[in-house]
């Protein structure tokens, strides 16, 4: 971060003095004493399961020289003047952290790039971040900080000589995304994709549209939108934006297209409009999709399609995300990152790809449906039923009417159901031999990535 005084940082946020002290800069942003720093701005923030005011003398022993508190409080005097810098009060601390966002992002060089949409942020931001740091230095946000608390991070601890700066954006109800653009103003937005996520607060496929296309809405007039070219709702959503766009995908709008897909061992091979091969070392189509989208970023900072690809080639993914594990014979591919039905079906396609002598695959629940929850897991099991896959275990309520319906509508196909990922663990590995692939697919909650552990506890050390 490039160094603040609190009196700038007071000004940003509009808040008002609680104590003045020592004018010394400010180096770093930290909400929690756990990983602050020496000379870091302590923001007490109060969240479901934790209040930073509690934990305000901890700041202060672990080096931070200032903190910004909710100016209703009646803080301790001497915890106060236990930050040396001083101590600045705020009407909301969580809004001022996204304000003084907002401002650091105004008085920073480096080029901002922001990517949405309902599958794939995580992966085609460290796509983009791997490309980009083989010319230049920049960052971007770490795991999925997608969220007002998140995005504010990302953004302030972005170097002042740093050439970019690579934010995920998030959203699970109407106005979110369009709230956090406003802090990021980006010079890039990028929309991954739009799918049936999110859908208990965001209503309709159109709605979801619409949340994810108001990225462009803080794009500067010279800025360049990077959106899916092979959405109808997309396309209507982004007709309120008049900027430059370049389109990825497989239909033939698409400047950027998918011409050609091939599994390559645990990796793949695919073809960008007819006349370029490349590499990635992931699996699915859906990442070859994804890499397309990560092109397009790194051609507006100078690479081409080639140079591009070719930084690809050695892209290792995202944790939890496709994530290949040997166990005793056994692959397990862990998935289980977060899930919806468009993303689950990606995943099927990745298992179906897979030699294998028994292809099973995992399905926890996808949550946030609304009242299509029941529906769209239904389709998801009838899915499975006509692909080639041996053993579908089902966990919790969703993952069960997925089974249920695989194994209904699916001849020869074994089913396994389970109430809940505990109950998963103490008999999964039992299901299983040695040439199994298994795919581990489930929202955030269901923690299915817990099976891992299981099974390697059962089965042999794992590698």
């Amino acid at each position: 971060m490039r160094a603040m005084t609190l009196n700038e940082v007071r000004q940003a946020i509009r808040g008002r003095w609680l104590d003045r002290g020592e004018p010394i800069p400010i180096r770093g942003i930290s909400i929690d004493t756990r990983t602050a720093s020496p000379g870091d701005l302590f923001v007490a923030i109060g969240g479901d399961k934790f209040d930073g005011h509690d934990f305000l003398q901890a700041a202060a022993q672990a080096g931070c020289t200032a903190a910004v508190v909710d100016q209703a409080r009646d803080i301790d005097p001497e915890i106060r003047k236990k930050f040396t810098a001083g101590v600045v009060g705020a009407s909301d601390t969580r809004a001022a952290l996204g304000d003084l966002a907002g401002y650091y992002r105004s008085v920073i060089p480096a080029t901002v790039v922001a990517v949405t949409g309902s599958n794939g942020k995580t992966t085609v931001k460290r796509m983009i971040d791997h490309v980009l740091r083989t010319r230049f230095v920049g960052s971007c946000s770490p795991k999925s900080f997608n969220n007002d608390i998140g995005v504010p991070l990302t953004l302030l601890g972005t170097g002042g000589g740093d050439d970019y700066v690579v934010c995920e954006v998030g959203s699970n109800a109407p106005g979110e995304i369009a709230g956090l653009a406003r802090i990021i103003k980006p010079d890039i937005a990028v929309v991954t994709n739009v799918a049936q996520a999110h859908l208990e607060k965001l209503g309709s496929l159109e709605q979801i549209a619409t949340e994810k296309a108001s990225l462009l809405g803080w794009l500067g007039e010279r800025g360049l939108a990077v959106v899916w070219a092979d959405s109808d709702e997309l396309d209507m959503a982004l007709k309120s934006y008049p900027h430059r766009m370049i389109r990825f995908g497989e239909s033939d709008p698409a400047q950027l297209r998918l011409t050609g897909y091939e599994p390559d061992g645990p990796g793949l091979r695919f073809e960008i409009n007819n006349h370029h091969w490349a590499k990635l070392a992931l699996p699915g189509k859906h990442n070859a999709i994804n890499a397309l989208a990560a092109v397009a970023v790194c051609m507006k900072f100078g690479f081409s399609q080639a140079q591009a690809t070719d930084a690809l080639a050695d892209f290792a993914g995202v944790e939890m995300r496709l994530e290949q594990i040997e166990v005793d014979g056994l692959k397990i591919i862990n998935d289980a990152y977060n899930a919806n039905p468009t993303s689950c079906r990606a995943a099927v396609d990745v298992l179906v790809d897979c030699p294998a002598r028994r292809r099973v695959f995992v399905a926890g629940d996808m949550l946030e449906l609304g009242q299509a929850s029941e529906e769209l897991h239904a389709e998801l099991g009838k899915h499975l039923a006509r692909e080639p896959v041996d053993v579908i275990v089902g966990v919790g309520p969703g993952g069960k009417i997925v089974a249920k319906n695989a194994g209904e509508f699916g001849k020869g196909k074994q089913t396994a159901l389970f109430d809940d990922t505990n109950a998963a663990a103490a008999e999964i590995a039992d299901l299983l031999t040695a040439g199994d692939v298994v795919l581990l697919k489930g929202s955030r909650a269901m923690g299915l990535e817990r099976l891992t552990e299981a099974i390697r506890n059962a089965k042999g050390n794992g590698k």
